[in-house]
């Protein structure tokens, strides 16, 4: 096998783990989720291609979401949510925005997040669920 098909089977492979790493991440906060109102087995993960150019035209980007009657439920799951986190989630929630013409309401699922991140997601409108808040 050559070292291109090795790095293409790598990265393959890592984006099917990505994709379990974030339900899981998921399932482990069923309970508060499911305490905001989260319906999750409406949740899904596909990729939206940005149409309207809010990064490129024509980029695809993984979003986890669903639709509920006149609003969109947004998701980000991460291991260790940072500045970076929100900002993948802003862009996704203006992409949503944009393409259905809907109220966004935006969770973000992390294991760990710093303090500073978590009160700065909380003040943008985030909903930020996590198990450890550190300073």
């Amino acid at each position: 096998m050559s070292l291109e098909d090795q790095v293409l089977k790598f990265l393959t492979d890592m984006s099917r783990k990505e994709e379990e790493i974030e339900y899981l991440i998921i399932n482990m906060f069923k309970q508060q989720l499911e305490n905001k109102g989260v319906k999750l087995g409406k949740i899904r993960r596909e990729y939206l291609v940005d149409d309207l150019g809010i990064l490129r035209v024509g980029y695809a980007i993984p979003i986890m979401y669903y639709e509920d009657n006149n609003e969109i439920y947004l998701f980000l799951a991460k291991n260790y949510a940072d500045y970076s986190s929100i900002e993948q989630l802003l862009i996704r929630e203006k992409i949503l925005k944009n393409k259905f013409s809907k109220d966004v309401r935006s969770f973000l699922v992390a294991y760990t997040i710093p303090k500073k991140y978590y009160e700065i997601a909380v003040k943008m409108g985030i909903e930020v669920i996590s198990q450890n808040v550190i300073s």
